[in-house]
């Protein structure tokens, strides 16, 4: 990403969360996950999701929060994770950017894995200054539609979350 030391500027700096205000990709994510189950939580902020979820990694390029700070681009393992959370993560750039990152998540998971997003609709309403330079990405329940199908996915549910972004459940099609 060519804007990363912005954005991690931005995200270390001003950026603060707020998973209570959102109905589907906050908190109720919990009680989607199965005993047992992995989850890559990418761009975790503040890894507020640590402790609540076993087996979960976080990963952040601008939080010391979370359990590698590093981008999705830069992150590698051997393991397979069995879920995907990408909330308000993959937001920035252009397509060529956000095909390169959902390629790298999905290499990063389990044939039958499911993927979790928010998303931005390319809307700089963070109410801060900088917030205005940032290469947001202008998701749209369309773009779900024909990137989860191109990815081998079933899109599940998408449908805007608190009213300000997108919420997306992406479920792999020989998923049990």
């Amino acid at each position: 990403m060519k804007n990363q030391d912005q954005l991690n500027n931005y995200f270390n700096t001003i950026w603060k969360s707020n998973l209570g205000q959102y109905k589907f990709s906050g908190w109720a994510l919990i009680d989607k996950i199965q005993p047992g189950e992995s989850v890559i939580d990418v761009g975790c902020g503040h890894n507020p999701f640590k402790g609540k979820i076993p087996n979960l990694v976080g990963l952040d390029p601008a939080n010391d929060a979370a359990d590698y700070r590093c981008s999705i681009e830069d992150f590698n393992t051997d393991s397979k994770f069995d879920v995907a959370f990408c909330l308000g993560s993959l937001n920035f750039g252009d397509d060529t950017d956000i095909t390169h990152q959902i390629e790298k998540v999905i290499s990063l998971l389990n044939p039958t894995a499911r993927i979790y997003w928010r998303c931005n609709p390319g809307t700089p309403d963070h109410n801060n200054e900088q917030c205005k330079d940032l290469p947001f990405y202008g998701w749209t329940v369309e773009k779900h539609q024909i990137l989860s199908a191109k990815y081998g996915f079933t899109l599940a549910q998408c449908e805007w979350d608190n009213g300000r972004r997108i919420y997306a459940e992406w479920v792999r099609k020989d998923h049990a």
